[in-house]
């Protein structure tokens, strides 16, 4: 009778760890995965995978908008198992760097504990943009200057980035104020292009694909060209010392405003897995991923053509990160991407 009931009592508790996710070996069926805005590159790659895996990984995954900071702080909480973030945060999500405060909330003010790197996908390049007209052609050339800057509110990539890049110069809000000079902030793209339009900003931060046209930037064009500010050596040096970005190309002609090959500084989209979610789950979405690159490309975003797992690994072990999920470092190791 004893041996009846702990048989009974064992195959309940198995059934309520199964449902909660944490018997090893599970791969989850129900997935929620934190992107960007509706309309953006990063919605469309999890609205990608969502189909790819309901096809053909018998995996339910629900594509939610989010953005990069909030991603990762839900994935903390352990509200969700997946969300996308920027490279550029990485370092501060290790040592406990503040970079966004909203009200009383700073966040990565300690460093995380549970989010892991799956993987590391899609480009985007930050840019700071003026008048094709205007007398600065570098980003040194606005230092002391009274310029009006359009920035965004904290919590922007489009904001923590270019303000790295314009410190490493010696260029600060309290500077440019000092100088006559202006800030302003703005809560979208498009209200910061317009902006630069109509001759109300001298300096807009934008955020960019490198690969494709921005439909903001096309419409800015049809009023206005523009010129993307060339970078500093030294600063730029300094800034990829301190944040894992990648020093890359926007072609020639990709806006007819872009006259000649331009050097930027570019993030990467990093895709983050709880520490909780199993190894078969990680394995499953990391081999479902590799192996339908040609739909990712198609439906999420054309740089996701000929992705291997050494594109999907390409930055581990540079710089400060929050660690690799274990089975996805295994998965990498496996495939001779890493080491």
């Amino acid at each position: 009778m004893k041996a009846k009931f702990y048989s009974v009592v064992g195959a309940f508790l198995f059934c309520v760890l199964v449902s909660a996710g944490t018997v090893q070996g599970e791969v989850l069926k129900n997935v929620k995965f934190l992107s960007g805005p509706t309309g953006t590159t990063w919605y469309s790659q999890v609205a990608a995978f969502s189909g790819i895996a309901s096809g053909k990984l018998g995996m339910n995954v629900d594509a939610m908008t989010g953005s990069a900071i909030s991603n990762v702080i839900q994935i903390e909480r352990g509200k969700v198992p997946l969300g996308l973030t920027f490279a550029s945060y990485l370092p501060a999500m290790t040592s406990g760097k503040v970079v966004a405060q909203i009200g009383k909330d700073e966040y990565f003010k300690e460093p995380v504990k549970k989010a892991r790197v799956l993987c590391y996908t899609t480009t985007a390049a930050y840019v700071l943009l003026v008048d094709a007209k205007s007398p600065y052609k570098k980003i040194s050339d606005l230092k002391g200057k009274p310029i009006r800057y359009v920035t965004y509110p904290s919590g922007f990539t489009a904001r923590y980035v270019p303000e790295q890049i314009l410190e490493a110069t010696g260029i600060t809000y309290d500077g440019i104020k000092k100088a006559g000079g202006k800030v302003d902030i703005v809560g979208k793209y498009q209200e910061a292009c317009d902006l630069l339009s109509k001759g109300l900003a001298d300096v807009i931060a934008y955020t960019m694909a490198t690969n494709a046209q921005a439909a903001a930037l096309a419409e800015l064009e049809s009023q206005k060209k523009f010129r993307i500010l060339a970078l500093d050596p030294k600063p730029t040096e300094a800034v990829l010392k301190e944040i894992p970005l990648l020093l890359t190309t926007v072609k020639k002609g990709l806006h007819a405003s872009i006259t000649e090959d331009t050097k930027v500084l570019a993030d990467i989209t990093v895709w983050m897995v709880s520490a909780d979610v199993s190894d078969e789950t990680v394995t499953v979405i990391l081999d479902g991923l590799v192996k339908n690159m040609d739909t990712m490309a198609q439906v999420g975003n054309i740089e996701f053509k000929g992705m291997t797992a050494k594109e999907l690994s390409r930055l581990y072990g540079k710089g400060k990160q929050p660690p690799m999920h274990p089975a996805a470092l295994k998965f990498y190791k496996e495939k001779g991407a890493v080491k």
